[in-house]
């Protein structure tokens, strides 16, 4: 820290004059002693007396030099401030061995406010050797700010100046990583909501922030060998075919640092292509049939094996099959709105006008009976979109035993049986929207 010179002197001059004063006050003292000590010439007898009267009394006001007490006092007077401004100081002391530390953090906005006393009432500040461009230092105000770019540890000094006297605080600023954080931050309790189509591609790109070094990225948890994401771009890929809600979780490395991005994607259905009904005869144990959008029908044995595809649902004339259904788009995912609490709407019409169907009265099934032998084409609807298929009505010798139904004939007669054990691996061969069909059925027959 640069000192003026000045002071010293001033200081010096003033105990030279106070030295002389003293000086000039002891000699005036000395004289009036003297002339006081002079004896007089006795003229009359009473003379002495005369003399005793006439002894001079000590003055009540001191002089210069009276006593030491008294200079004491006047040497011991605070001497006032500079007025050139030579006083300047930081108020917070530093040396180039022990600089004033300060800290900040990569991306996030820095300041320091640096302030001096003394001076001659103007303080001008400046900034030397600074780490980048990105920091300044208010001339007025003395404000130190900037927002770190670069990690590390970064030496420079910041002068002030008033009149003609300059002082230098040193100053080692160290700069911290900031943190790798998502630019869409999600948590586990709400996590970064994504939509995709079933089989259609779908992307999106993740974006971090912070941290220093090489990034990279990866998936954990996935639901699927569908998903996955680029290690360097950070790009995630969806190829899913099945519609559903898939939670996982997207990491991003850069360093040591680390954060974690919650994802929640939900799939949807693709377009809806026809509707994939189940066939059976209502009946444990025996086959079952599956007819894909398209019409291609698909028997399974009572155990869940598959038999093959068939052209046609054999029946004997007289007989009755129970036909469900949904609407599925390509892959299988059902597209129309259904519940359990709702039903699915599904509808049955044949192509033989004599065929009896009586639908379940939410629409989950339709029991549709053959009174004649024939090729009957049998049609489901349901979401707006059908599927049909054929059945042949085989005949036989004896007349058809009819199917009683029960009530006023607006619900099925069930015999009560599990008819659920060949539903259940049948609907397992399908996407997996069929599982609510299964659901509902089981609750009809339950």
């Amino acid at each position: 820290m640069h000192q003026s010179t000045r002071p010293p002197v001033r200081r010096a001059a003033t105990i030279g004059i106070v030295v002389a004063a003293t000086a000039i006050g002891s000699v005036i003292g000395v004289g009036a002693s003297a002339t006081a000590a002079t004896p007089t010439e006795p003229t009359t007898p009473t003379s002495t007396t005369a003399n005793a009267t006439a002894t001079p009394t000590p003055s009540a006001s001191p002089t210069p030099g009276a006593s030491p007490a008294a200079r004491a006092t006047d040497s011991a007077a605070p001497a006032a401030a500079p007025s050139d401004g030579s006083d300047l100081a930081f108020t917070e002391p530093s040396t180039q061995a022990a600089p004033l530390a300060l800290t900040g953090t990569v991306g996030t906005p820095f300041s320091h406010t640096f302030t001096t006393t003394g001076g001659d009432g103007t303080v001008a500040y400046a900034i030397q050797d600074a780490p980048s461009a990105d920091f300044t230092v208010n001339v007025e105000t003395g404000v130190l700010s900037g927002t770190p770019t670069t990690a590390g540890t970064f030496d420079f000094e910041v002068v002030a100046l008033s009149g003609s006297t300059q002082v230098t605080e040193y100053v080692r600023l160290t700069v911290s990583p900031s943190p790798v954080v998502f630019t869409e931050p999600g948590t586990k309790a709400k996590p970064l909501a994504l939509t995709a189509t079933a089989g259609t591609t779908f992307t999106h790109t993740f974006r971090t922030t912070g941290g220093t070094g090489s990034l990279a990225y990866a998936i954990q948890d996935s639901p699927s060998s569908d998903l996955s994401v680029n290690v360097e771009t950070g790009v995630l890929t969806s190829t899913v075919t099945v519609a559903g809600t898939y939670d996982f979780e997207v990491v991003a490395l850069r360093g040591t640092a680390t954060a974690t991005e919650y994802v929640r994607l939900t799939v949807l259905p693709a377009a809806p292509v026809g509707v994939l009904a189940i066939v059976d005869s209502g009946k444990p144990g025996t086959t079952v049939w599956s007819v894909a959008p398209g019409g291609v029908i698909t028997a399974f044995d009572g155990e869940g094996h598959p038999l093959g595809t068939v052209a046609s649902i054999p029946v004997q004339q007289g007989g009755s099959l129970v036909v469900s259904g949904l609407a599925v788009d390509r892959f299988g995912n059902p597209t129309a709105p259904a519940s359990v609490s709702t039903g699915f709407g599904a509808t049955v019409a044949s192509s033989v006008a004599s065929d009896k169907i009586v639908a379940d009265p939410r629409g989950d099934a339709s029991k549709v009976t053959f009174p004649h032998a024939s090729d009957h084409r049998l049609t489901i609807t349901q979401g707006g979109v059908s599927t049909t298929f054929v059945v042949a009505v085989r005949p036989v010798a004896t007349a058809a035993v009819a199917t009683t139904t029960s009530g006023t004939g607006s619900t099925l007669a069930y015999t009560g049986a599990d008819e659920t054990t060949p539903l259940a691996w049948a609907f397992g061969l399908l996407a997996a929207g069929g599982g609510l069909l299964l659901q509902r059925l089981r609750r009809r027959r339950a």
